[in-house]
C-alpha cells in the first residue's frame, strides 16, 4: 500500500486547470521525482497536498486512508513536510528559536535544553552540520537551506517535499546532499523531488512522474528511462541539444582547444573591471579587488555558491550601486559613476536574478512593460505624448519574435502578474537583447524556468554572442556555466578565485574554487 495517493485531482484557477485528473503516489523508501515545464502544475498539485490549496475534486489516501489538509499546519501533524525554493525562516531568530516556532508540546514549559539536543541529534545523524545559537542572517544560503530541511525532520514527518533542493549548493555539497537523501530513503523516508536538472533526477529518484498542460503525461523507473525520453515527455517535442560544442564551430566563435590568450588578441574588449572593490559595512566587504574582461564575442561565466558578491557584481556593472574603488570602463570608456539610464544607452543590458523587483511592473501590462527602457524615446515617443500605436505593434513584434505566450484573449493588454515564470523571462530577454546592448549582464537568467524555456534563453544569449555581443553570465547552474561560457571566473567571497579557459574546466576543481579553496592548492 503507498504511503500517499493522489487520486483524479482538479483544480484550476478562473476556469483554467491547472490540474486535471493527476493521480500521484508515493512509497516508502522511494525518491519520487516530479517533472513538468513552468506552469505544468506540480506546484499546484504538491500546494494541494500540503493544505495551500484545495482540490475541486478527487482524493488524497494518507496511509490508505481518505485525507484532506485544511492548512500546512495539518499536513504537517499529519506527517507530510515541504521545504519550498524560497525559504521561510526568520531572519532574527536562530536556528534553534526557528526549530520551535510551532512548538507543538507542553504549552507552558518549553524545554530548551532538550529541544536543542533533538536539533543536535538530528544534525549529526544526517551530516546537516549547523549551530543552534546561530542567527539565521549570519548564514550563508546553504546553511539556511540545511536548516530548513532540519525544520522539516524536526517535525517527524514521514514524507519529505523538496522544491528545486540544489541551487544554492556546490557540487560537493550537493554530492553530500544526495547521500543525505539516500540515509533519509534507507530509513523508510518517502521524498517527493521536484527539480529541472537532469542529470540529478537521473542520478537520485526510483521514480519519475511528469505533468505536461495540467495532466500526467507520463510515469516511469528512472532505471528504465533516459533524459531524451523525459525532456520530450516535458515539452512534448525534441530538444535541439543546445551545448557550446553546437555553437563553438560557427563563425566567431573559439576554435576547440585555441587558447584564451590567442583569442583574446583578436577581440575587442568590451567590459573591464580593475580593482573593483565595494563596501559592504565597516569591515566587511561585498566585492575585493575584482579584476576581469568580456570580450566582443564571448560568454564569460561567472560561477559561485550564491551570496558570494554576484549580486554585488551585477549591480555594481549596471550602476544599481556605486564601486568603493576601482575602474569600470565600457569600450574603453570609464563609466564608473555613469547613472543606470547613461550606461544602458551606452550598450548596457541587465537580465535581474529577481525579476518581480527589478525588471518587470507586475500590475502593467506586456506592452507597457517592453518599453519600459524606451519609453521616452522614438518611435514611442512624440514629445510628451506617447504613441500607443507604436508600442502596441513592439509588443506584437516581441511577442511573436521571442514566443512570449499570454492566456486568455487580452494578448499584449495582459497583465504581467498573470504570466508564467517563463514568459515574464522571455519578455525581459526581448525588451534586453536590443540591437544597442554591447554588454549584456544576464545573472541566474533560467533560474526556475523548465527546460523548454531554459534552451530558449541560452540559444538567446548564444546569439548575441555571436552577433558580436559579449555576455557576463552569472548563474548558480554549472551545467549552464559549462553549456554556454568560454572563460569562467569563480567568485568566493567577493573575490576572484581564478579564471578559467574552457579547456581548463573541470567540475571539481570548479567546485573547489567555489568553496574558497585558492587556485594554488586545487
Amino acid at each position: 500500500m503507498p504511503l500517499l495517493e493522489m487520486r483524479d485531482i482538479c483544480k484550476s484557477f478562473s476556469g483554467v486547470y491547472a490540474n486535471e485528473n493527476v493521480s500521484f503516489s508515493a512509497d516508502k523508501g522511494e525518491i519520487h521525482a516530479l517533472l513538468g515545464e513552468n506552469g505544468a502544475g506540480k506546484t499546484t498539485l504538491m500546494n494541494i497536498l500540503f493544505g495551500l490549496y484545495q482540490a475541486d475534486s478527487g482524493e488524497i489516501l494518507w496511509k490508505g486512508k481518505p485525507a484532506e489538509f485544511a492548512s500546512p499546519r495539518e499536513a504537517i501533524e499529519a506527517g507530510i513536510g515541504m521545504v519550498q525554493q524560497h525559504f521561510s525562516l526568520v531572519r532574527n531568530l536562530t536556528v534553534l528559536d526557528n526549530m520551535i516556532l510551532n512548538y507543538s508540546g507542553n504549552r507552558f514549559f518549553l524545554d530548551r535544553k532538550k529541544e536543542r539536543q533533538k536539533l543536535l541529534t538530528l544534525s549529526e545523524r544526517y551530516g546537516l552540520e549547523v549551530h543552534p545559537d546561530a542567527r539565521i542572517a549570519d548564514l550563508s544560503v546553504g546553511e539556511r537551506q540545511r536548516v530548513e530541511i532540519l525544520k522539516t525532520l524536526y517535525r517527524e514527518i514521514e514524507l519529505l517535499i523538496l522544491d528545486e533542493p540544489t541551487g544554492v549548493l556546490t557540487p560537493q555539497e550537493t554530492s553530500q546532499f544526495f547521500r543525505m537523501l539516500k540515509d533519509l530513503k534507507n530509513e523508510g523516508y518517502a521524498i517527493i523531488i521536484i527539480t529541472h536538472r537532469m542529470s540529478e533526477i537521473l542520478e537520485i529518484s526510483d521514480r519519475v512522474t511528469v505533468l505536461r498542460d495540467g495532466k500526467k503525461v507520463a510515469e516511469h523507473l528512472t532505471a528504465e528511462t533516459n533524459a531524451d525520453q523525459l525532456a520530450h515527455d516535458m515539452i512534448g517535442r525534441d530538444l535541439h541539444g543546445l551545448t557550446y560544442t553546437e555553437f563553438g564551430e560557427k563563425e566567431g566563435a573559439p576554435a576547440a582547444g585555441e587558447s584564451a590568450d590567442k583569442r583574446d588578441e583578436n577581440r575587442q574588449p568590451v567590459l573591464e573591471l580593475k580593482a573593483i572593490t565595494r563596501r559592504a559595512g565597516k569591515h566587511t566587504h561585498a566585492l575585493r579587488d575584482i579584476s576581469l574582461c568580456v570580450h566582443a564575442g564571448e560568454i564569460l561565466g561567472v560561477a559561485g555558491v550564491e551570496g558570494n558578491g554576484q549580486k554585488e557584481l551585477a549591480e555594481v556593472i549596471t550602476g544599481l550601486k556605486q564601486a568603493t574603488s576601482g575602474e569600470l570602463l565600457l569600450d574603453g570608456k570609464e563609466i564608473g559613476h555613469a547613472s543606470v539610464r547613461e550606461r544602458y544607452e551606452s550598450g548596457i543590458s541587465y537580465i535581474s536574478d529577481d525579476r518581480q523587483s527589478d525588471s518587470l511592473i507586475p500590475d502593467m501590462n506586456i506592452s507597457d512593460n517592453l518599453m519600459l527602457r524606451d519609453y521616452a524615446s522614438p518611435p514611442y515617443a512624440d514629445g510628451l505624448l506617447i504613441r500607443r500605436g507604436a508600442v502596441k505593434e513592439n509588443a506584437k513584434d516581441k511577442m511573436k519574435e521571442f514566443e512570449v505566450r499570454a492566456s486568455g484573449t487580452q494578448g499584449a493588454e495582459t497583465k504581467v502578474r498573470l504570466l508564467s515564470g517563463g514568459n515574464q523571462q522571455k519578455l525581459i530577454i526581448a525588451r534586453e537583447l536590443s540591437d544597442r546592448s554591447r554588454l549584456v549582464v544576464a545573472a541566474q537568467p533560467t533560474r526556475g524556468l523548465d527546460i523548454g524555456a531554459t534552451e530558449f534563453v541560452r540559444e538567446r544569449l548564444v546569439r548575441k554572442k555571436e552577433s558580436g555581443g559579449a555576455v557576463l553570465l552569472i548563474s548558480a547552474d554549472l551545467e549552464e556555466i559549462f553549456a554556454i561560457s568560454d572563460r569562467v571566473a569563480v567568485l568566493y567571497d567577493g573575490r576572484i578565485m581564478d579564471i578559467l579557459d574552457r579547456n581548463e574546466l573541470d567540475i571539481r576543481r570548479i567546485g573547489l574554487l567555489m568553496g574558497g579553496v585558492t587556485k594554488e592548492s586545487v
